[in-house]
């Protein structure tokens, strides 16, 4: 038997998580473990106070649409945009096959378990450091702070 931190779950998930997804290996298995680490990462954030990803997206569709939606069905929303629903549940009326972006979709669950991670424990350690290196490389970071200077000061990240 082993005592483990919920902490230490995620952060290993999210850290073999980026390791494959950097390596170009199985994006199922990407998608997989950072919804995995996102379920445990958003309750910890919101145990410390603090903003997690799915209730920023909330704020941010409450500004574009007028109108908030409940946190479990736009979370459940975010899961199934990002491929986390497919890869863990087949419903009675579900069908045996998905079409998948799966390259956007791990890239995409990745920044969302590492936009709660960061807000926890910071940028320093060196698997999160990888990924924001690759995603300012391949998402052209300089036009992506550009865009974020007209972000209306109460969108942006508490």
């Amino acid at each position: 038997m082993q005592k483990l931190h919920r902490t230490d779950i995620a952060r290993r998930q999210l850290q073999t998580a980026v390791e494959l997804f950097l390596q170009g290996l199985d994006r199922s298995s990407v998608i997989t473990l950072a919804g995995a680490a996102s379920n445990v990462l958003d309750s910890l954030v919101r145990r410390a106070g603090k903003e997690p990803f799915v209730d920023y997206a909330r704020r941010v569709h409450d500004h574009l649409v007028g109108s908030t939606p409940k946190r479990q069905s736009y979370s459940h929303h975010i899961d199934t945009k990002l491929g986390v629903i497919a890869h863990k549940h087949l419903g009675p009326k579900d069908p045996n096959t998905v079409e998948l972006n799966l390259e956007q979709m791990a890239a995409d669950a990745l920044a969302r378990a590492i936009a709660d991670y960061t807000t926890l424990y910071g940028q320093d350690e060196q698997f999160i450091k990888a990924y924001l290196q690759w995603a300012w490389l391949n998402t052209d970071g300089p036009a992506q702070m550009e865009a974020f200077k007209s972000v209306p000061a109460k969108l942006r990240k508490k």
